[in-house]
């Protein structure tokens, strides 16, 4: 045995048998090393808000009734202007998943404010320049409009992504729902870190 092995274990034997706390000197000593290690580095390419986003794109919609008789076949569409890292965590762990019975469909959308006819839409930050002429064309449509920008319902959104405490929570407007012929969820709403109602 190496003597660095056979002296840290003879180290860690010595304050073992003097402590009745051996378990949590073992713990620590765990944890550190641990913690030394060298991360792995495909984490690094991880991005945790689109993660943790796709995620609530995906059981919001589950909470949501679209009352507009067209949208209750075919895919279930979920759109994506702006933001390829939460496109491609939608497609990688929700797109053969469904909603209802429709399965999902998720698209990236090219920069203009004209969209097709979807369930959800996702506009990212860097596309808020298109946002007023967005709006304005999917005034009459139930479409479920998600953001991620200060004061976003009070401009429209149905549902916004905001950041308390560095985790990543939603806003939601019933109001903004209801102009796009959508039932909101209690259990959604009461989830919401804000509601206006």
């Amino acid at each position: 045995m190496p003597h660095f092995f056979t002296s840290a274990k003879s180290t860690f034997m010595s304050i073992a048998g003097r402590s009745a706390r051996a378990p949590k000197v073992l713990a620590l000593f765990v944890l550190l090393f641990a913690t030394s290690a060298a991360p792995d580095p495909r984490e690094a390419d991880k991005d945790t808000t689109a993660i943790v986003q796709a995620s609530y794109i995906y059981n919001i919609a589950k909470l949501v009734e679209w009352k507009d008789p067209s949208l209750k076949s075919g895919p279930f569409v979920i759109s994506v202007l702006g933001s390829s890292n939460l496109y491609q965590e939608l497609v990688k762990k929700y797109a053969e998943k469904s909603i209802g019975k429709q399965p999902i469909e998720v698209r990236k959308l090219p920069k203009s404010a004209e969209i097709e006819q979807c369930h959800v839409l996702f506009v990212a930050q860097s596309e808020l320049g298109l946002l007023p002429a967005i709006h304005k064309n999917l005034e009459k449509k139930s479409t479920l409009i998600i953001t991620e920008y200060p004061d976003a319902l009070e401009d429209g959104s149905v549902v916004n992504f905001v950041r308390v405490d560095n985790t990543v929570k939603y806003e939601i407007s019933v109001v903004n729902a209801r102009k796009h012929k959508l039932e909101v969820g209690s259990t959604l709403v009461q989830l919401a870190y804000v509601s206006a109602q």
